[in-house]
């Protein structure tokens, strides 16, 4: 389990996806998904799939995620983002 924050998070990313990096043609989608809404907060659960070209050669996957979520001013923010690809 590892804990980040959005920048810790995003470089790492930023740097796989920028042009010329390693990945590219990437494409991110639900295939299932369940939200649940409790007043002004809410948690989403779904299953995705991902497709792209690492390093040159096709790569698929796929996993979980859960999202909590809360509404600030009319608007919904992520709270919390935590996700599992499959083995």
């Amino acid at each position: 389990v590892t804990t980040t924050g959005v920048a810790d998070f995003m470089a790492p990313r930023g740097r796989l996806l920028e042009p010329g990096g390693r990945l590219v043609d990437f494409a991110e989608w639900e295939t299932e998904a369940r939200t649940e809404l409790a007043g002004s907060i809410a948690q989403r659960w779904s299953r995705y799939e991902k497709a792209g070209v690492l390093d040159g050669a096709p790569y698929r996957g796929r996993g979980t995620k859960t999202m909590q979520l809360v509404k600030v001013a009319g608007r919904w923010k992520i709270a919390a983002l935590a996700w599992e690809d499959d083995a």
